[in-house]
């Protein structure tokens, strides 16, 4: 019989009062790829970090090929041909591609081919899919590349035991299919794959098997080809769980979001759109689309020309506090750079909106904070060792949470939200679904942008598809996950964006 390439023994982690893991056992065979997955809190991003020697467990241990894996580093491992590719990508942003692929690789002599190690960068790009240069700057690409770098780097190790946490939680459709390509390919090289996704159409997909954590503790492993959806919904969750959400539209009220002319800094079209008390409109599209940058205009991070209204008042371009006082919140694509200080307390980032709000003479009582972080936990479900810990020490779901949690409490007359459920499980996306419905239901504007087409159709009362910066489509009523994508790869023609 075959040894497992990895076999997990006895594995338990706490931080503090909580425990993360608690003796977690499984193994995978070469060749085979093993979902992983759970609801925020489950363990998941810990088991991965215990794989890739990122953390050192209380008890057990980890076996690659029969061998028992000292506790040491993360470069340790990948020497080894272990290699996680994590939730966020761990790379040098002002290195080249090239450079990154290379650290810890080469060089140790004193002596680099830089040439050589150019050449490598472009055979191992080529194996990912990546049609990229490899002297780019990393700083330059955008999120989904880096995201493929990082795997790229894990590949530039020829692992033979590979994680991928959450990888594509920010990858739109087609970098989802291009990492799809090289985890099959993977597996017919003999590589033992993990593949932690909060979206189960794509474990089931991808996965010969997968795991179920829950509360840190193995609850079952499956053969994906003998389960359903709801079956390993159930599973996850504990209880019966509807996979898809479609919340009942509410009345639309008064304009209070209108951009007229608006063009962003680095897109060319000039798009017009409003938005309505009680409404929620979709964006969608295609990596590089121009999404994200509508968000981050009107809000004021970005340069923009054109004018923006929000119930009726102009707005400055590149004013963000202005536009929180006129009544905006924006949750960023990337919270860790954007939406959180990762390293300040969950209490303190839960209250930001609560401190940026109010004049710097203004003092944010603890009982005020108090109340909100109550309601992170009740309706959010947030789970945190505790208030003081580091926001660092939190799942993604559970950062996520507080970003959205805060600008929900603060009640903002327009909420731009993008990719508000990125990293999130299925059970957390129910409640944040029901959490936006209540807003629309109680008069606040939505404009959300999604890479998950069936999340536009279930929430959106309209959708608008971008596409290299124009706004080439609108949708209202019943619309397939076909018709949206065809617009967004330029199977329709470009629309007026008059509303």
């Amino acid at each position: 019989m075959t040894s497992p390439a990895l076999s997990l023994s006895g594995v338990r982690k706490t931080y503090g009062g909580t425990v993360a893991l608690a003796d977690l056992s499984f193994e995978v065979a070469p060749g085979e790829i093993r979902g992983l997955i759970g609801e925020n809190g489950s363990g998941k991003s810990t088991a991965m970090k215990v794989v890739s020697g990122q953390v050192i467990p209380d008890l057990g241990e980890v076996r690659v090929a029969g061998e028992a894996l000292a506790a040491g580093s993360a470069h340790d491992r990948l020497t080894a041909g272990v290699g996680v590719v994590m939730q966020d990508p761990m790379l040098c942003e002002e290195l080249t591609v090239a450079e990154n692929l290379a650290l810890g690789r080469v060089g140790r002599n004193g002596l680099v081919s830089w040439r050589r190690v150019n050449q490598q960068a472009a055979e191992v790009l080529e194996r990912a899919g990546l049609d990229l240069d490899p002297l780019a700057i990393v700083a330059d690409l955008s999120q989904d590349d880096r995201h493929m770098v990082e795997v790229a780097r894990v590949l530039a190790w020829d692992c033979k035991v590979i994680g991928f946490d959450e990888t594509t939680a920010s990858l739109t459709e087609d970098y989802v299919e291009r990492l799809f390509g090289v985890m099959r390919d993977l597996r017919t090289r003999g590589a033992a794959q993990i593949f932690i996704s909060h979206r189960i159409p794509e474990i089931l997909t991808i996965c010969d098997t997968v795991t179920v954590l829950r509360d840190g503790e193995f609850v079952a492993t499956v053969n994906t080809a003998e389960t359903s959806e709801d079956q390993l919904i159930e599973l996850l969750v504990g209880r019966s769980v509807d996979a898809q959400y479609r919340r009942e539209p509410a009345p639309a009220g008064e304009v209070v979001l209108a951009a007229r002319d608006l063009q962003p800094a680095g897109l060319a079209g000039r798009i017009d759109l409003e938005v309505r008390a009680g409404e929620v409109v979709g964006i969608g599209g295609l990596v590089g689309s121009g999404r994200s940058e509508i968000l981050e205009s009107v809000y004021g991070l970005l340069p923009r020309a054109g004018e923006v209204e929000v119930a009726g008042r102009g707005l400055r371009a590149g004013r963000p506090r202005q536009a929180i006082a006129a009544g905006l919140g924006l949750v960023p694509e990337d919270r860790r750079t954007r939406g959180l200080a990762m390293e300040q307390s969950v209490r303190a980032n839960a209250s930001a909106v609560a401190y940026g709000a109010n004049s710097l003479a203004a003092v944010v009582r603890d009982k005020d904070s108090e109340g909100l972080l109550a309601m992170l936990r009740a309706k959010l479900q947030l789970k945190a060792p505790d208030d003081d810990a580091a926001v660092s020490t939190l799942s993604g779901g559970n950062q996520q949470k507080i970003v959205l949690g805060r600008w929900l409490d603060h009640n903002p007359r327009v909420l731009l939200l993008d990719e508000p459920t990125r990293g999130i499980d299925i059970g957390a996306k129910q409640d944040i679904y029901r959490l936006i419905d209540e807003a629309a239901h109680e008069g606040m504007g939505v404009l959300l942008v999604s890479s998950e087409l069936p999340e536009l159709i279930g929430l959106c009362d309209r959708i608008l598809i971008m596409r290299e910066g124009h706004l080439v489509a609108e949708f209202t009523g019943d619309v397939s996950e076909v018709e949206l994508m065809a617009a967004a790869a330029g199977h329709s023609e470009p629309v007026e964006t008059t509303v």
